[in-house]
């Protein structure tokens, strides 16, 4: 125990203050804002009474309110062992992860939620929202068609299924479903929309012009910048793009493909200590994505970290044989290491798949 938490406690008691008593003024300093007061008075109430599961509940609430998200789950799993089954604190447990960037924690815990209970839309959207961010269209379509059946006028419906369908290359699908948005006229969303699929389409030029008329209509609108950078990049206007991935990245510190895709660039063009963080956060977000573990093999690879590389990039080439990239990776490694036979394996390896024309490798992640 802290020697302040130690004071206070010592205070109470000698004032006579049960945890109920000490409960109640936590509840009060919430009901007037006062979060850091309420932090410390549940702090109390659990010294005095470790049990009570709406004191964890509440403090990691307070918590989670002032971005102290580690602390915030924390409280959560211990009201958890209380009340396994609670599904406000679930709810919560599942947003504080979702916040600290865990998002394969959340989404667990969502798809649960979402189990024993179909009609929360609250838990709907953000489990849509949790497939998006982990590449699992197809997770999303499943999800979300019985919902867009049932209610075909619900827009943020509506906006993750016509973007999962997108991203999945089911053009003509995700457009039936975005029409509505689109009619809307003029909007931010329907401009995102609309350079999603123009970016699928290979028209980078004319998506990047309508992605900046996304962000022009709404500059925090979730991964326009993002997508605007990356269209941008297909442009070969690196400066332009590195500037609009650092901006997704502001917006939202755990945008996946704004991570990947700064921290691809940044390591093509040698500047493999600021690729690191980004590389390595997209990892953290997407640890079953082909794309960012070849990424981050080979920037152990271009930064002397031959065993970490060669871990990564061996254990990618099981899971993706047909990946040309993570072959040509693998050739200069084993080089490195004074394997000779092995390098030269990979590269006939590489020279096969690219004769037979076969590359059946993971498609780019978004």
């Amino acid at each position: 125990m802290c020697f302040a938490l130690f004071s206070l406690v010592i205070s109470s008691a000698r004032q006579g203050k049960s945890a109920s008593d000490l409960y109640k003024e936590a509840v009060a300093a919430d009901e007037r804002a006062e979060v850091e007061k309420a932090i410390a008075l549940y702090k109390q109430v659990l010294v005095l009474q470790p049990g009570l599961l709406l004191a964890h509940s509440n403090l990691g609430a307070d918590l989670a309110s002032t971005g102290r998200y580690a602390e915030a789950v924390a409280e959560y799993q211990q009201a958890l062992k209380i009340e396994p089954k609670n599904r406000v604190v679930r709810l919560n447990l599942a947003l504080a992860r979702y916040k600290q960037g865990e998002i394969q924690k959340a989404t667990e815990t969502l798809a649960a939620l979402h189990l024993e209970d179909s009609s929360n839309r609250q838990i709907l959207y953000l489990l849509a929202d949790c497939y998006l961010r982990l590449g699992r269209d197809s997770d999303v379509i499943e999800l979300l068609t019985p919902a867009y059946k049932a209610n075909p006028n619900d827009e943020a419906v509506q906006y993750a299924l016509g973007t999962a369908y997108i991203r999945e290359g089911r053009i003509q699908e995700g457009q039936v479903v975005i029409d509505p948005i689109l009619k809307n006229g003029n909007t931010p969303e329907a401009n995102l929309l609309m350079g999603e699929v123009q970016f699928a389409a290979g028209d980078y030029k004319t998506a990047a012009a309508t992605l900046r008329r996304a962000t022009d209509l709404n500059p925090n609108l979730p991964g326009a910048w993002s997508l605007y950078g990356r269209a941008l990049l297909q442009g070969n206007q690196n400066d332009a793009a590195k500037a609009a991935l650092e901006h997704a990245i502001q917006q939202d510190a755990n945008d996946f493909s704004a991570n990947l895709h700064l921290g691809a660039m940044l390591r093509l063009g040698g500047n493999t200590t600021e690729a690191s963080p980004y590389l390595e956060r997209a990892l953290r977000l997407r640890p079953a994505s082909p794309e960012v573990r070849l990424q981050v093999g080979a920037l152990y690879l271009s930064t002397a970290r031959l065993i970490e590389a060669r871990k990564i990039l061996e254990k990618l080439e099981k899971d993706w044989p047909d990946f040309v990239q993570v072959h040509l990776q693998l050739a200069t490694l084993y080089s490195r290491l004074g394997l000779k036979e092995k390098s030269q394996a990979e590269r006939e390896i590489v020279l096969r798949l690219n004769q037979k024309d076969r590359e059946t490798g993971p498609k780019p992640d978004r």
